[in-house]
């Protein structure tokens, strides 16, 4: 049962920085939309990986809940935060 916490922890919060962190980056650099994506595949791919690595390392499944809410939770925050800043109307 351990296992599934830590997999559904693991899969949900990277899931949630594999799309979040290029989504808020490219916010900020519109410009460069196609390298940021191109390079966020990438690294996005990545970050999903250590955070499913680092939750499954947990040693029960509140650890792996209370590691995958360290990572999601501030991805969440920033791109809220980048969300009403850079994606607002252009005057």
């Amino acid at each position: 049962l351990t296992m599934w916490h830590k997999t559904i922890a693991g899969l949900l919060s990277g899931l949630i920085v594999m799309i979040l962190v290029p989504s808020s980056i490219s916010l900020l650099f519109p410009n460069y939309i196609g390298v940021v994506l191109a390079l966020g595949l990438i690294y996005a791919l990545s970050a999903w990986a250590g955070v499913m690595t680092w939750c499954y390392a947990a040693d029960n499944s509140k650890q792996a809940w209370l590691r995958a809410a360290k990572a999601s939770i501030p991805t969440i925050i920033i791109f809220i935060g980048v969300f009403f800043t850079a994606a607002g109307p252009t005057v």
